[in-house]
């Protein structure tokens, strides 16, 4: 692992990110809507949105962290909802190819992705935020 340049970013390959095992920091459930939301979002029947936040970090030094948003999607009677991440991550991670070049940002945040879901995150959420199909929170 490359020491973080002068813009916090740590230069990694994806086979050194893949090789550095990453833990569960601390997930949340947004609330940004409950109670004061306006009227017509708090309407009787209509569908609700949970999500939230993960943040995931290594116990190596420098710190490698990477966060991303969370939903709950609905599904149909047999399977009533999943997990699933929402929108690209959060990272101090920049991906270098073999020669040492950085990717595109938005490329680097696209190849992160599919590190995130192939992640057992849904277990560490579920634990962390109290989450669990037929169990109420509140």
């Amino acid at each position: 692992m490359m020491p973080p340049y002068c813009d916090g970013l740590l230069r990694l390959s994806i086979d050194e990110l893949l090789s550095l095992p990453i833990h569960h920091l601390v997930s949340g459930v947004d609330t940004e809507f409950s109670g004061s939301a306006p009227p017509a979002i708090r309407e009787c029947g209509r569908e609700t949105v949970i999500s939230g936040y993960t943040e995931w970090v290594s116990l190596s030094s420098p710190v490698v962290s990477i966060g991303w948003d969370w939903q709950l999607q609905l599904l149909f009677a047999h399977t009533p909802f999943r997990w699933v991440r929402f929108g690209l991550p959060r990272t101090n991670v920049m991906l270098v190819n073999a020669a040492g070049w950085d990717s595109p940002w938005t490329k680097n945040l696209e190849l992160l992705s599919t590190v995130v879901d192939a992640l057992p995150w849904e277990s560490s959420l579920v634990r962390a935020v109290g989450l669990q199909a037929g169990k109420s929170v509140w």
